[in-house]
């Protein structure tokens, strides 16, 4: 028997055109989203970042891919990365899914999920979703528990947490209930190579094969609303630093670390030598503010700070962000 599975199992036409039409209004919802944040952004001063493209990009994916920076944070930064590559990693296979069930397989007869490639997708993309797991549990104990100085939570931090659990969760309990289905009896050599969903697919080995469809069938439209109501909140909640922070290392500034801008003081036509409004600031000194993830990092390197004066890095730019909103 040639390792595969059925692309859309056990969903029809009908619910596959549902999920179209929802991510389309998902990423409608979404890119609304990003334009209100493209309007506030614009209500700052003109600013040159756009000077040498190709190093521009080359290095924003690098630091991207790597999570370079992330990683550079005590206790947090691992898991903040494990669960990014996690994420990527089942991003990828969700497209792989699309490609498979759209072009290759109706336009070209390729089936690309199928053999040893099928075996070692399912393989990686278990283990992916597992780790993701692990670090999303790991930051929630690092946030609700542990609470480092520093390190502000809020309610929709809480709602953050929960619905990327939920994503990965729900993921793991369609996955079980199909291979209760197709794999775990009679094909027990291929559910070796999804070990996760083979742990899951035992909550559904004693149902009826049309019970465990009707779960399943009910499981992937949840998953489905949590992944789009996932997409449709990225500009409106912390997520939005998904691309924001890519774009602070896109649009960063090479000049030299600590350098500023002359100030003419004898210069009788300047009335403000400072900032006294949002218009005052340039667009990159906004885009920051929505870059910011609140991790408390600048904070507990400000000199003025641990020195006990009252002065946060972070609630100067929260504050800008709140201002300019």
């Amino acid at each position: 028997m040639d390792a595969t599975r059925e692309i859309y199992w056990n969903i029809g036409h009908g619910m596959v055109a549902l999920m179209y039409l929802l991510s389309m209004a998902a990423v409608v919802v979404m890119l609304l989203g990003f334009r209100e944040r493209l309007a506030l952004w614009r209500k700052g001063k003109p600013l040159e970042r756009f000077d040498h493209p190709r190093q521009r990009v080359g290095h924003c994916i690098a630091d991207t891919l790597s999570q370079r920076k992330v990683l550079k944070v005590m206790q947090g930064g691992l898991p903040h990365g494990l669960l990014f590559w996690g994420f990527l990693l089942l991003f990828i296979g969700t497209v792989l899914v699309m490609l498979q069930a759209d072009l290759l397989a109706p336009f070209f007869s390729v089936n690309l999920l199928s053999g040893d490639f099928y075996r070692l997708y399912s393989l990686v993309l278990d283990l992916a979703g597992l780790i993701a797991m692990l670090a999303l549990a790991a930051l929630a104990v690092r946030r609700f528990i542990i609470k480092p100085a520093g390190l502000e939570t809020s309610s929709a931090d809480v709602a953050i947490h929960l619905l990327l659990f939920a994503i990965l969760f729900s993921g793991f309990l369609i996955e079980g209930a199909r291979m209760a289905v197709t794999e775990v009896r009679d094909n027990p050599a291929l559910a070796a190579w999804s070990p996760v969903g083979a742990v899951f697919a035992r909550l559904f080995i004693g149902m009826d094969a049309q019970a465990a469809k009707g779960v399943h069938k009910a499981l992937w439209l949840v998953h489905l609303l949590f992944g789009l109501g996932f997409l449709a909140v990225i500009p409106r909640t912390k997520l939005r630093h998904l691309a924001t922070t890519s774009g602070n290392s896109l649009f960063e500034s090479h000049e030299p670390k600590g350098t500023y801008a002359s100030i003419d003081l004898e210069d009788e036509n300047i009335e403000q030598f400072s900032a006294s409004a949002i218009g005052d600031l340039s667009w990159k000194d906004l885009f920051d503010t929505d870059a910011c993830m609140q991790c408390g990092r600048c904070q507990q390197r400000c000199p003025a700070y641990l020195a006990g004066k009252p002065l946060s890095p972070m609630r100067v730019i929260t504050g800008i962000g709140e201002l300019a909103a």
